[in-house]
């Protein structure tokens, strides 16, 4: 699924017709030959601002560890599509990274971060940017439209296609419910529990 597919489902949801797509037409139209304020040039910032803020949560492709490395005069500027990390030691301001305590902008040494990335549309897992097209398409919907009925066909859809992710998103992290708990930890390795 491309921006304008994406694009172009969204519209159906609010009843308006999809922009033609003709790949081998170099006169067919793109969203930003469409005047301003125009629903499909609407529905594609909605898009890229769900797009961002679904990604801010820790998803099995969005997480990495990256190292850090301070430039000449001591700063570690992180990158735009840093949405956000996971050690509170540290925030960022004005695209720099900080150390809270002691309050400091310097760095010495190269840092290593457990990041969140934003991924662009077209690399994301098709399980979680149909989920995000069904997102943005309700929050598209609620500004322009609001017709009730619809509006819960797209809250079922989106909680049914959350439900999808979550699933991809504990097989891919291999997560295990029972590995490491302190009854498994008391039964093989008897002590007291601190």
């Amino acid at each position: 699924m491309t921006v304008i597919d994406a694009v172009n489902r969204m519209l159906r949801y609010i009843g308006e017709l999809p922009i033609p797509v003709d790949p081998e037409s170099p006169a067919s139209p793109t969203i930003d030959s469409l005047p301003e304020g125009h629903e499909a040039r609407q529905a594609r910032t909605i898009l890229e601002e769900t797009l961002r803020e679904e990604q801010e949560t820790k998803w099995w492709f969005n997480t990495f560890e990256m190292t850090f490395i301070p430039d000449t005069d001591g700063y570690i500027t992180l990158p735009f599509n840093v949405v956000a990390f996971e050690n509170n030691d540290y925030f960022r301001e004005g695209g720099n990274l900080y150390k809270r305590s002691p309050l400091t902008s310097k760095f010495t040494s190269p840092l290593k971060l457990t990041v969140r990335l934003e991924i662009g549309f077209d690399n994301i897992p098709d399980v979680f940017r149909t989920y995000v097209v069904l997102t943005a398409a309700k929050h598209l919907h609620v500004y322009l439209n609001g017709d009730e009925t619809t509006q819960r066909e797209l809250d079922n859809k989106v909680n049914l296609h959350r439900i999808n992710v979550e699933r991809e998103h504990l097989k891919q992290s291999k997560f295990n419910l029972i590995k490491g708990t302190r009854l498994i930890d008391r039964g093989s390795n008897p002590s007291a529990l601190a």
